[in-house]
């Protein structure tokens, strides 16, 4: 006999995976020219798969095996990141916030992705650092000579 909720949970723990490699890799893609256009790919593929099917693939092969081990739960409905927020931190993402949020990076990601706008994402970048090293650096130092 088959152990759907086995499967419901191997399937979002592979989920939250792939979403940590996913973030990781954009930092990554940030540092390393030669990774960006896989990011943006699998970032795309992702957008597109979702705009698709309305949903993560993921999310919809969870939904399944939960309806199937007996377990009434709406992954669907709400969306993988909002149940699991609301589930595990009593956090109330919106759904639609989530979708725009995710859609909207991976423009910025495809847009830096493309090598003639590197320069002025690198550019905002360093400026990023600057500022946070300005932030965080002084209170370093104010260890330092203490």
């Amino acid at each position: 006999m088959i152990n759907y909720a086995f499967l419901a949970d191997a399937t979002a723990v592979t989920h939250f995976t792939i979403l940590v490699v996913v973030i990781i890799g954009l930092l990554v893609s940030f540092r390393y020219k030669r990774f960006r256009p896989w990011e943006a790919g699998i970032v795309i593929v992702i957008v597109v798969l979702w705009s698709y099917l309305g949903n993560c693939p993921l999310a919809i092969l969870e939904q399944y095996f939960r309806d199937m081990a007996g377990q009434n739960v709406d992954i669907n409905g709400t969306g993988f990141t909002t149940y699991y927020a609301e589930k595990l931190f009593g956090v109330d993402l919106p759904s639609r916030v989530i979708q725009r949020t995710t859609f909207f990076t991976a423009g910025v990601l495809f847009a830096g992705s493309i090598e003639a706008l590197s320069p002025f994402m690198h550019m905002e970048l360093f400026k990023f650092r600057k500022v946070m090293r300005k932030i965080f650096g002084k209170k370093n130092n104010r260890k330092r000579y203490a």
